[in-house]
C-alpha cells in the first residue's frame, strides 16, 4: 500500500489507521515498534490521538431536521434545477432534430442508413426518457430522502 513507493508515507498511513483502530492486528506490532523507535512518528501518533480525543469531546453538530426540506423548497433551487433540466434536454432534442433535418435533406445518404440512424436516435431518446421517468418515480418513494449525507 505504498504511495509512490515511499515507505514513510506508507508508515504514516498505518499510524493513522492505528489511531483510528483500523489497522489489522498482524501489522500493529510492526507499527508500534516504528513509533517507539522514532521521535517523529511518536509525535505524529500522539497528535493524532489528541485530535481524536478533541473531536470526541466536542458535541455533535446538530442540523435541524427540517433544514434540508426547507432548502429543497426554496424557489431559487427549484427554478435552477428546472432551468438546468430544460436547457439540457432542450439542447439535446434541438441537436438531434437538427441532425435528423440535415440527414433528411441530404441527397447523398442512402435510405437504409437514414432509417438506421433514425432508429438509433429514437432508441436513445426512448432510453433517456425512460431513465428520467424512472428517476422521478424513484425520487418520490425514496426512503432516504431526508437523510443528510
Amino acid at each position: 500500500m505504498a504511495l509512490n513507493g515511499r515507505p514513510e508515507e506508507e508508515l504514516s498511513l498505518k499510524i493513522q489507521a492505528l489511531a483510528d483502530n483500523e489497522l489489522p492486528a498482524d501489522e500493529i506490532p510492526t507499527v508500534l515498534n516504528a513509533i517507539e523507535g522514532s521521535y517523529e512518528y511518536r509525535e505524529e501518533y500522539v497528535q493524532l490521538l489528541r485530535l481524536k480525543r478533541q473531536l470526541a469531546e466536542r458535541s455533535e453538530i446538530n442540523i435541524p431536521e427540517d433544514w434540508l426540506r426547507k432548502a429543497e423548497r426554496k424557489i431559487t433551487r427549484r427554478l435552477g434545477r428546472s432551468l438546468g433540466l430544460f436547457l439540457f434536454v432542450g439542447s439535446y432534442v434541438g441537436l438531434v432534430g437538427y441532425a435528423v433535418y440535415t440527414m433528411v435533406r441530404s441527397p447523398d445518404i442512402p435510405l437504409a442508413a437514414l432509417v438506421l440512424a433514425l432508429a438509433f436516435i429514437g432508441g436513445g431518446l426512448f432510453l433517456l426518457g425512460n431513465a428520467v421517468v424512472d428517476r422521478i418515480r424513484e425520487s418520490k418513494t425514496d426512503k432516504y430522502r431526508g437523510v443528510v449525507r
